[in-house]
């Protein structure tokens, strides 16, 4: 089993050596460690060119692509090791992350497609556990879709993370690879849906990965929230497939993810239009859909009262 590492890079300058030297210091050596830069401007791909490795691949992009998916893309493209392992410029693994997510997999006793740790959230030294339903999801076994599902739902949080994934290189070719120049975010989420639908998973439960969120240049700092989330596109496309429990599942994901959404617009001030609340699926959803009015309502008098504001919902 051989891990491939995948690390976009766009103007990360100060966090680039760090997350290529997490990388290549795993106690389960990878493959190969791929960087695919973005068109950086600020010295960052030159900091990774001094490094010396012969594991190290670096690919070049000249346009810069929506939150990093094109670059992704294109490194799962050119990866020829069994799985790809998915690490941003400005996070970091620690040395056990891709042996504990080797150790998943064996211990499934059946072929999964995809693994995932838990993970660190790091913030100006305010270091916090992400929270993870560990009374559903399974250590020593195969998680399905429905079993995946119901722990997003029951913490209101994607469990998989994308500095904390791996996936075989096979299952995400198939799935589609991220969408590029469709999403300008949730876009990771709606790949592992889409391969969730098509494997299951194997759940490492220690802590080995840490997502930064005091670094430069963050795209979800940068973003809106005025499209409907792209992983209801394709769970709009999984629901006739699957299961009655998947989909029944998957729907009610569907209303929570619009009606998050729609929260964080009215956060940021962003118009809504009822666009998100025609996206529900009904009847289920009609507490969801009292919410997302609700918010819709709530956006348009923020507007208009004090239209550069933020609310701290």
């Amino acid at each position: 089993m051989t891990f491939s590492v995948v690390i976009p890079l766009y103007n990360k300058a100060p966090h680039i050596e760090r997350a290529i030297a997490s990388a290549l210091g795993q106690t389960l050596p990878p493959h190969e460690v791929i960087v695919v830069d973005d068109g950086s401007t600020d010295g960052g791909l030159e900091i990774v060119r001094a490094m010396d490795d012969p594991r190290l691949t670096i690919l070049t992009r000249s346009p810069p692509g929506p939150g990093g998916y094109a670059a992704r893309n294109l490194g799962v493209e050119a990866a020829t090791g069994e799985w790809v392992a998915f690490l941003d410029a400005d996070d970091l693994w620690r040395p056990e992350h891709l042996a504990n997510l080797h150790r998943a997999i064996a211990a499934c006793g059946e072929p999964v497609g995809c693994a995932f740790s838990r993970f660190m959230v790091c913030e100006k030294g305010r270091d916090r556990e992400y929270p993870v339903a560990q009374d559903i999801l399974k250590p020593d076994a195969a998680n399905d879709l429905a079993t995946v599902v119901r722990a997003w739902l029951v913490t209101r949080r994607c469990p998989l993370w994308t500095g904390a994934v791996a996936f075989r290189r096979d299952l995400l070719i198939e799935a589609g690879l991220f969408p590029a120049g469709r999403a300008r975010r949730g876009g990771d989420k709606d790949l592992w849906l889409r391969c969730l639908a098509r494997s299951p998973a194997a759940f490492a439960p220690q802590i080995s990965a840490e997502f930064h969120q005091d670094t430069v240049n963050r795209v979800t700092t940068t973003t809106a929230h005025a499209d409907i989330p792209i992983v209801c596109t394709s769970i709009a496309d999984l629901v006739d497939d699957v299961d009655p429990e998947s989909r029944r599942l998957l729907k009610a994901l569907s209303n929570q993810e619009i009606a998050l959404y729609v929260r964080y617009a009215t956060k940021f001030r962003t118009s809504t239009s009822l666009k998100f609340a025609r996206a529900l699926y009904l009847p289920q959803g009609g507490r969801v859909l009292a919410e997302v009015l609700g918010y819709m309502a709530l956006g348009f008098s923020l507007r208009v009262i004090d239209p550069k504001g933020r609310l701290s919902i």
